[in-house]
């Protein structure tokens, strides 16, 4: 057995760590002082030197022989230097002991002490609930402003026996029940129906155990201390804790004795709880806030006022996350404030805008974002690949395959672009994969990753394949020349169908190269071209084509891109853009791809195998106020009634409050935030390009001790960057 005593004292110019070492094997005892010195230049202290002293066993136990001295006889200690270096070294390390931790004085009153200088008082949990949350008492340690200490005792009891205790006390609950002829037995048969029940779970395997729960409260002033103490009690009463605080009284002595740390139990007020009891309150205790290295700051915890600071890309399970809220809840002001921050904490990061209803066009005309019409003329190709990074290949695992990934993705935009006319493939589907997979092999496209460097083919090559089809089908007949009129008849039907790719065609652009490049841009926004308010049916089928051409950019990028992808619903809807927007979100950390979904319903996530995977794959959920968190969506995602209330109830985003509230989850922990803007953050976000003539101009620089400079930016970097000027 080896017992290791650390004593400190600052009165002290050096430390002593003694060790006591007891040997029952060899019947020694050994006491070993080493002398350690203070280090003046506040690095560790050095060992100055030590030394062993060993008790003989003969002096300390009873010989066989019966020579050695009788217990009740007097202790000579002055012929061993042995026994007096131990009897000094006990009572020399109590000494020292009570005067490190030991108050000068206690004035124990009926409800309260003083304690020292401090005035205290210790509750007790008299009652607690039939079935406690999970981590129950989180919101007692989110008050920062109460000093207090919290004392939690668990002991196992003897399972059979205390099996044996709940069926007595479940069988005389019941005969009360039973006998009972007043309005209380109702009263009495379900305290019956609870016992019996806890007594079944402890039948099934339930661990039981014996809890205890003190708090002692401690302020500078008896009014202090009673103003503390009532924040405790009514924390304690509240949801998600719903416990039944008691003031220990006329036995403040008994309770402040059992809330020290390492002090008995003398208060002797247990109640019994099962395994799960147990479990949910240590889950209690947790970082109120949360500061990553290299993140942004989402808010402001609701409690403690300190920052919830979050990078993204420091989650291990994907840098995607997602954020709901009603209309008018905050979440489009949150989520453009946190892009500016994403973009601005770092000056390699790129910032993309994918949205439908021209809600970000303002901020993207004030971070002097180039803007890409998808509805106009430049060109966006469907079939565009790029070469992946080995690095990344390595990541994805030998069995990936960007090309046939590319080959589904392209299919999955032909097969929308059909279902957008209401026309169905069919038994087609087969003569378009043939030409899909020859126009890549016409460019020396294959499998093998070193060909993605090499020109993309566009519809148009799928055309003239399907021109060739149509003139000379004998070279894609696989077998039979029977073949031969079904694929001649499949051409000419789909040549006739890809005619909006021609040029002069509505599609026109995309059946042209891609004309656009991200890798020299700081912020992209990418415009629908969609009349304010207005989504046509053709919204998805845009969408997912730019996502297509934002991953692949992605691939050959060393930036970290962050693409926040605004009114997310229409995707999500869409079962056939499902599958390959799930493959860009499995694949998005391999290519340092920050995928952020803004919408306004969690329905959409479940209901499609495909889109409960991609919210799998959100490291980050930002619940908004949500009418329709109910406790089925809460059981969904994990939050308890507290949780739950909080997103029905959050406050929105008014100028009134001056921020909006918001549930962010990370790594299955979830925090209360509110979101306030800086001041030029605002003007950002409010900015609006139609109501002037001129472009965005940022208010004066400040000096740099003023707080409302941008979030990320650094005096010493230099003069602001184009994007905010």
């Amino acid at each position: 057995m080896y017992e290791l005593l650390l004593q400190v004292d600052p009165r002290l110019e050096s430390l002593q760590l003694q060790l006591f070492v007891v040997t029952t094997t060899v019947g020694a005892i050994g006491l070993l002082v080493a002398r350690f010195a203070r280090a003046n230049d506040g690095s560790s202290p050095r060992i100055e030197g030590g030394d062993l002293l060993a008790l003989d066993d003969a002096e300390t136990t009873r010989s066989e022989d019966g020579d050695s001295p009788a217990s009740d006889e007097p202790h000579d200690h002055s012929n061993n230097t042995d026994v007096d270096v131990e009897t000094i070294f006990y009572e020399t390390l109590e000494e020292h002991h009570q005067s490190a931790v030991a108050p000068a004085a206690i004035e124990w009153e009926t409800r309260a002490a003083r304690v020292g200088e401090q005035w205290t008082t210790t509750l007790y949990i008299a009652e607690y609930p039939d079935y406690p949350s999970d981590g129950y008492l989180s919101d007692l340690f989110t008050l920062t402003d109460v000093e207090f200490d919290v004392t939690a005792r668990i002991r196992p009891r003897n399972q059979e026996r205390a099996r044996n205790e709940l069926q007595e006390i479940a069988d005389d609950l019941q005969v009360d029940a039973d006998l009972e002829r007043s309005v209380r037995s109702t009263y009495l048969q379900e305290r019956a129906n609870t016992a019996a029940a806890t007594y079944n779970a402890v039948e099934s395997g339930q661990h039981v155990f014996s809890q205890s729960i003190l708090i002692t409260v401690r302020a500078e002033t008896r009014p202090q201390l009673r103003e503390a103490a009532r924040k405790v009690r009514s924390t304690l009463r509240e949801d998600p804790a719903n416990l039944t605080p008691k003031t220990a009284l006329c036995r403040q002595d008994l309770a402040l004795q059992s809330a020290a740390p390492i002090g008995p139990n003398v208060f002797e007020r247990e109640s019994i709880a099962l395994g799960g009891a147990v479990g949910a309150l240590l889950a209690s205790p947790h970082n109120a806030t949360i500061l990553e290295p290299g993140g942004v700051e989402f808010g402001t915890h609701r409690h403690t006022g300190s920052p919830v600071v979050i990078d993204p890309f420091a989650r291990e399970n994907g840098y995607a996350m997602f954020v709901v809220g009603d209309t008018g809840s905050g979440k489009s002001f949150a989520s453009k404030q946190n892009f500016i921050r994403s973009i601005e904490q770092s000056p390699d990061r790129i910032g993309i805008i994918l949205e439908p209803l021209n809600n970000w066009a303002g901020v993207a005309d004030a971070l002097g974002a180039t803007r890409i019409t998808v509805g106009g003329t430049l060109g966006l190709n469907p079939l565009e690949i790029r070469p992946t990074p080995a690095h990344v290949q390595r990541a994805m695992g030998e069995d990936a395959s960007p090309f046939n990934e590319k080959l589904d993705d392209a299919m999955s935009f032909l097969t929308n672009f059909f279902a957008l006319r209401d026309i169905s493939l069919n038994d087609r589907r087969t003569t378009v994969e043939r030409a899909l997979r020859e126009a890549y092999l016409r460019k020396g496209i294959t499998d093998d990753v070193d060909t993605h460097g090499n020109e993309s083919p566009t519809i148009r090559d799928m055309m003239d394949v399907f021109e060739e089809m149509i003139e000379t089908p004998d070279p894609f007949v696989v077998r039979s020349a029977a073949e031969t009129a079904k694929l001649q008849a499949d051409a000419t039907w789909l040549l006739d169908q890809f005619r909006p790719f021609e040029a002069g065609g509505r599609y026109e652009n995309l059946g042209k190269p891609s004309e656009f490049d991200i890798r020299d841009e700081k912020v992209v926004y990418l415009d629908l071209a969609q009349r304010e308010g207005s989504v046509d049916s053709s919204t998805a089928l845009t969408m997912q084509l730019l996502i297509s051409l934002v991953y692949e950019r992605a691939k050959s990028s060393d930036a970290e891109i962050v693409f926040y992808l605004d009114e997310a619903r229409y995707l999500m809807k869409d079962a056939a853009s499902l599958s390959f927007l799930e493959t860009v979100f499995r694949h998005h950390r391999h290519h340092d791809l920050s995928i952020r979904l803004i919408t306004q319903t969690v329905d959409e996530f479940f209901q499609h195998p495909e889109s409960e995977a991609i919210l799998d794959q959100c490291a980050v959920k930002q619940f908004h106020r949500l009418d329709g968190m109910d406790k089925h969506w809460a059981d969904e995602f994990g939050l308890n009634y507290a949780q739950m209330r909080f997103v029905q109830d959050a406050i929105p985003g008014n100028e009134d409050t001056g921020y909006s509230e918001a549930l962010v989850g990370v790594d299955g922990e979830w925090r209360g935030i509110q979101v306030r803007a800086l001041p030029r953050e605002k003007d950002v976000i409010d900015f609006d390009p139609r109501a002037s003539a001129q472009s965005f101009t940022p208010p004066a620089e400040h000096s740099v001790s003023e707080t409302n400079t941008m979030p990320g930016s650094d005096p010493a970097d230099g003069p602001p960057r184009r994007s905010m000027k």
